[in-house]
């Protein structure tokens, strides 16, 4: 989810009119990003800490250091659920553990017991205290993402309230929105619509600052994530 490009629209020129990028659908009530200098399509946002405009924007994570999108949603989704097994997966370890120890128990203690696992073995505990103070956070995030997935909205449509006073057109039903998000997290990764590859003819303004984006400049998405030239190409 960190590593895949979360989604974002490539800039036009300063000098050229603002467009629609291509293959969006057009809709009268797009708004036009002054930054990128471009047509936003629907449900896409201008993110202030990637200074990009992204595609089917959800979220920024501070903890993965980029926007989740709707290229790197379906990993951000198996990276919550991962996180929840583990933690199952570490409660559950550390009571069957437990359980052993009680099991042997014999004629000590509960208190003689305890004591000896701090002394003697004290990391089951260590995780377990881990894998609590996680499993509230962590489990809320991932039911939230399953009832945005069965409402049909994104973090960012949810937070701002884009449906609470006009009905959302992208809500097929629970069942079928469901059905449409388990689809999308099935399928291949989008192709990405900035351009990595050698060709590319972009000149990076300060090469050596590209994760500290200045709002003032007006960046190549290609720059922030590392794809753009250092020097002109001959």
């Amino acid at each position: 989810a960190a590593l895949t490009e979360p989604g974002v629209l490539p800039r036009n020129p300063p000098d050229a009119k603002p467009s629609l990028p291509p293959g969006c659908d057009d809709a009268p009530d797009l708004k036009i990003c002054h930054t990128c200098n471009l047509v936003r399509p629907a449900r896409s946002k201008h993110c202030g800490s990637c200074n990009n405009c992204v595609e089917l924007f959800d979220h920024h994570c501070p903890w993965l250091g980029t926007c989740v999108a709707r290229r790197n949603y379906a990993w951000f989704s198996l990276f919550l659920t991962s996180e929840v097994l583990l933690i199952a997966y570490v409660a559950l370890a550390t009571s069957i553990r437990f359980r052993h120890e009680y099991l042997r128990l014999d004629e000590r203690r509960p208190r003689d017991l305890a004591q000896e696992l701090v002394e003697d073995d004290a990391w089951p505990l260590v995780s377990v205290a881990v894998a609590v103070g996680l499993a509230f956070p962590v489990v809320s995030l991932l039911a939230f993402h399953w009832r945005l997935a069965a409402i049909a909205q994104t973090t960012n449509e949810s937070v701002r309230g884009v449906y609470r006073h006009h009905p959302n057109r992208h809500n097929r039903g629970c069942r079928a929105n469901c059905a449409h998000a388990a689809a999308n997290l099935a399928r291949p990764t989008p192709p990405s619509r900035l351009d990595f590859g050698p060709t590319s003819h972009h000149v990076c303004p300060r090469p050596f600052t590209r994760f500290q984006p200045d709002a003032r400049q007006a960046y190549h998405p290609s720059c922030y994530y590392g794809a753009c030239s250092t020097s002109a190409d001959p």
